[in-house]
Formats: structure tokens, C-alpha cells, sequence
């Protein structure tokens, strides 16, 4: 029997569905019944929310912060205390004296390949930190016992960053997509109001002024249609927002964050989802739009047509024309919109958290099998 450790620090930030589903379905379909003794790390503040949850699963306080010699040295001792057969660190940070076997979770390298300085941000600072984190993956993709990636993409983007070495190593998880379980809550300045959406982050690489400025050619083709930016108004989204009404394009609209209920609706009843983002490792909101039966319009960029497929129409990230021209061919062609809306359907139901857990779960035996 294998004592098998998750080092899910981040679950409760934004980025942490992915450890919140891989914890559920191990605790649910595995736990009980592989013969093996799992542990997951959690926050402190968390343990007790997630300890219920998890009852096949001992849930312990790990309070150590990514990036910090906490992590590379309190958490190192900690994990030695735990003495796990195998460690599932579900993001690239982990301490670099660890040297047991392990798995790691790389979503993607676009904190390497893109920069995202904010306005205020001191840009030396931020370079050290991109070149500590950069040195960090080395470390990682070298030592891994396996890497695991959401997809084809991101596993040959790694070896060509790496190392073509590394590709046997490096096997594709797909995630999936996910609405929770709210009633739709209605934006009650935007009921029967036609809409494009946009959802996420404003960091640059998402590329969201793209869609603002494709937007100005896009409202004189259809004046009555509004743009809907969900996201925390961060710095970026601030700058974008005072650029837009400096060059006085109108009913673009920076709604800040919304609640999961408001996003489902926000979906529902958009004409169409917009990504022209750059660089992505999966991109969940674009099965998410598809779930909720909103056509998807999504750049072409990096994984997004392994993950859009033929469900979506795509266009170049650096041409507002052409996201111009597909938004207006899904506004006017309205039984395309609707074969949108079937295909995205069956395709985001193509996509399974029991599979991607399924996947991780052999290659945690098969590990364990070569020891």
C-alpha cells in the first residue's frame, strides 16, 4: 500500500477547480478501493471545509506561499515528515530539495513566454521572477517522474521549450468544462440587451482590446449590439477601460467580477463568447460557453483550435477585421449560430473530470508499479 500525497496549496484561488475536481473523483472512485492512502494539502483555513468533503482523503494544513523559501524549505520538511511513495504537485512550484518521486501539473509556459507587467508594476522585479520560474521548470521537467499537460499542445510546446527529451514523459490530461450548479441570475441593466461576452482576465496576453477595437467596426455594422467584459478590474482592465473612452467606442461595458449565477446567464443569452486570447493552456470558459449554448468565436492562437475544434469559428489574434468579419457572419447567419450552439454542445460534453482523473490515477500506478 502507497501513501500518495497532493500538494493542492492553490484550491481556493482561482485556478484551483482543477485540484478541487482531481481531490473529488480520487476521494470518490479511488480511495476506498486501490489499496492505497492518499493526503492532500490544503490551507489551513480550509481544511475543515474540505476534510468534510473529502472523508476517504486526510486533509492537512499546508500554509507554505508559492515563490517563497517557506515553500522550498518548511514545505520540503513537511513533505519528508508525511513519507509519501509519490507526490502529485498539481502546479509547477514545489520545493527544489524534493527529489522522491512525483508528478507534476504544468498547465502551460505562457508566464514564460508572454509578459504581463502591470502599470504600477516594477518591471526588474518582475524579470527576476520570470527568470526564477523559468529556472524552476528546468528543474522540474528534468526530475519529474511524469508531467502532466491539458493538451497536445502544451505537451509539444513543453518539449520544444525543454527538451524533445522530455516528450515521453509528458502525458495529456484534458480538463473539462463546467457550469456550477446556480440559477441563472439575470444582469438587470442588460436583459433583452444583444451582446457579444467576454470573460477572464484583462492580463495582456489575453488580448481583450483586440475584441474592444474589433468591436468599433462591429457596432457600425450593428448599432444595437453592446460588448460585456466579466473580470476583475485589475490594472489592465482599468487602462483598457479609460482607452475606451478616450477613443469614445460606446457600449463597451466592464462589469468587474460576477458571481458564477450571473455568469451562467451572462452565457446563456450572449450571441456569442469571444476569446482572442494568445496563449492558453486549455482555456475552460470556451466549453463553459459552450455548455451554456453561446456560439464561440475564439482566436487561433496556441491550443485554442485542439480545444474550439470545429465547434467554434476561429480568426487570427492580430486581426481585428477578421474577428470583425466572423463576428458579423455569426450575427447575421442565424441557422450558423444555431449549428454553432448544437455542435458546441455535443463537443464540450466530449470533455470528462472523471477521465482526466481517470488518466492521472494509472500514471500514479504506473509510477508506483516501477518503483
Amino acid at each position: 500500500m502507497a501513501h500518495i500525497v497532493l500538494d493542492t496549496r492553490i484550491i481556493e484561488t482561482s485556478t484551483g477547480r482543477y485540484m478541487q475536481r482531481l481531490l473529488e473523483y480520487i476521494n470518490d472512485s479511488y480511495a476506498t478501493r486501490d489499496g492505497h492512502t492518499y493526503t492532500a494539502l490544503v490551507p489551513g483555513q480550509h481544511v475543515e471545509k474540505w476534510q468534510l468533503r473529502l472523508p476517504n482523503i486526510t486533509v492537512l494544513a499546508a500554509n507554505q506561499k508559492w515563490y517563497t523559501f517557506a515553500e522550498q524549505w518548511s514545505f520540503y520538511w513537511q513533505l519528508r515528515s508525511l513519507k509519501p511513495d509519490l507526490v502529485h504537485f498539481t502546479m509547477p512550484q514545489q520545493p527544489l530539495l524534493w527529489r522522491g518521486p512525483a508528478v507534476t501539473t504544468i498547465h502551460d509556459v505562457t508566464l514564460i513566454r508572454h509578459d504581463n507587467i502591470a502599470p504600477n508594476e516594477n518591471a526588474t522585479i518582475y524579470h527576476i521572477k520570470k527568470m526564477v520560474f523559468h529556472a524552476l521548470l528546468r528543474v522540474v521537467m528534468r526530475r519529474a517522474s511524469a508531467v502532466l499537460a491539458p493538451t497536445e499542445f502544451v505537451r509539444k510546446d513543453l518539449a520544444e521549450f525543454f527538451g524533445q527529451q522530455y516528450l515521453n514523459k509528458i502525458h495529456v490530461t484534458p480538463l473539462a468544462g463546467e457550469i456550477p450548479n446556480e440559477i441563472p441570475e439575470p444582469l438587470a441593466d442588460f436583459v433583452d440587451t444583444p451582446y457579444l461576452a467576454v470573460i477572464g482576465n484583462g492580463f495582456p496576453y489575453k488580448n481583450v482590446w483586440r475584441v474592444i477595437d474589433a468591436f468599433s467596426i462591429i457596432k457600425k455594422q450593428h448599432p444595437d449590439m453592446y460588448l460585456l467584459i466579466a473580470g476583475k478590474k485589475d490594472e489592465f482592465y482599468q487602462e483598457m477601460e479609460q482607452k475606451t473612452l478616450t477613443q469614445n467606442i460606446p457600449d463597451v461595458h466592464f462589469l468587474g467580477f460576477i458571481s458564477d449565477a450571473e455568469k451562467r446567464w451572462l452565457l446563456q443569452n450572449a450571441r456569442a463568447y469571444v476569446t482572442a486570447s494568445y496563449s492558453e493552456g486549455f482555456c475552460m470558459p470556451v466549453l463553459e460557453a459552450m455548455i451554456e449554448g453561446a456560439p464561440v468565436l475564439s482566436s487561433n492562437a496556441s491550443c485554442l483550435p485542439e480545444v474550439v475544434g470545429e465547434a467554434g469559428l476561429l480568426f487570427n489574434p492580430d486581426s481585428s477585421d477578421e474577428l470583425a468579419s466572423v463576428a458579423h457572419e455569426v450575427l447575421t447567419d442565424e441557422p450558423l449560430r444555431q449549428a454553432l450552439i448544437e455542435k458546441g454542445h455535443k463537443h464540450a460534453a466530449s470533455y470528462s473530470w472523471a477521465r482526466m482523473v481517470e488518466q492521472a490515477h494509472d500514471i500514479y500506478l504506473q509510477i508506483l508499479g516501477s518503483k
